[in-house]
């Protein structure tokens, strides 16, 4: 699962309206989230910045950051031990039309604005034929108001019972604003061919932005977060809030034709060292990183299976 950028962790005011919010078994409100959005800001994140001048990164930079991001996953936070973000994962992408679709009655001109301009723009990085629909969609993005989860809940376990539990997941945990799971192929689980984005009427403004931009992304396979990942939208730190130029390149290389679903680090990575020496970069690796050295796990895994990356069969 993707346990999204925004942790409602960070801030004490929004700590005690979770608890008495998950005490009475419903979500936070909007202006519990429109409270946190305000420390977040306050406290210098959500920047919006695509390239700033603060946070540069050199080849190396982008190298390691690929493989914690791509070839890594988080595990399900709902199995016992089911933390961490180390767990190996294959390298996964969608091939063919991606036709996304918006859904629920909390849906505003702006939402499908900002999802149109980022699926142009990621259209552009990885070459996918992408079109926005109201039916056969195959990326459904929910953007629900309380009245309509049940309804929603129960079509989505009639297409497929790992949706649901992602969005039911999503219901009963306040500490988590957005999620995205993927389902994949028979025939290749590596090849992602459909994704479910939640997001909540409650989240509104520079916050829904940012879910819309981390769980789409995340959705195309770019699965993991990772504290050291920076300048990023893949760092649970809410630093950034929109997909920055450093993640415009992880999606290039994601989807460069060099590199194939189903690749493990070891096949993926020499060929990832090639793509991004070809990339010109403003700062060289040497005087970032000094080289590209070893990766190290944050938390063990325990090999429980992630939903987000779970290898569902479609239906």
């Amino acid at each position: 699962m993707s346990r999204s950028v925004l942790r409602l962790a960070l801030s004490a005011l929004i700590i005690s309206a979770l608890a008495l919010v998950a005490g009475c078994g419903g979500r936070p409100s909007a202006d519990d989230y429109a409270d946190y959005e305000t420390a977040l800001r306050a406290s210098g994140k959500l920047r919006t910045e695509t390239a700033p001048k603060g946070a540069p990164y050199g080849a190396a930079d982008l190298v390691r950051n690929f493989e914690r991001v791509a070839l890594h996953h988080e595990a399900d936070a709902t199995v016992p031990g089911g933390e961490g973000n180390w767990n190996p994962n294959p390298l996964m992408r969608w091939d063919g039309p991606l036709n996304y679709g918006l859904f629920g009655d909390a849906i505003t001109p702006d939402d499908r604005a900002e999802a149109a301009r980022l699926m142009n723009r990621i259209g552009a990085l990885t070459g996918l034929k992408i079109t926005e629909t109201d039916e056969n969609a195959n990326f459904l993005i929910l953007i629900t108001k309380p009245e309509e989860r049940d309804g929603y809940s129960a079509d989505l376990a009639k297409f497929n019972p790992a949706l649901a539990e992602t969005f039911d997941f999503w219901r009963r945990t306040p500490q988590v604003i957005c999620v995205a799971n993927n389902l994949f192929s028979h025939e290749d689980n590596d090849l992602i061919i459909a994704a479910l984005i939640v997001i909540g009427s409650e989240t509104t403004d520079l916050l829904r932005q940012a879910c819309l931009h981390e769980e789409i992304v995340q959705g195309l396979g770019l699965a993991n977060d990772h504290p050291d990942v920076r300048p990023s939208i893949f760092n649970d730190d809410g630093e950034f809030a929109l997909l920055t130029e450093h993640d415009e390149h992880l999606l290039r290389i994601l989807y460069d034709p060099r590199l194939k679903p189903g690749m493990a680090a070891d096949q993926a990575m020499p060929i990832v060292r090639q793509i991004v020496a070809e990339i010109p970069l403003e700062q060289p690796a040497s005087k970032l990183s000094g080289g590209i050295s070893p990766l190290t796990p944050i938390v063990g895994s325990d090999g429980s299976r992630p939903l987000a990356t779970n290898n569902v069969p479609s239906n």
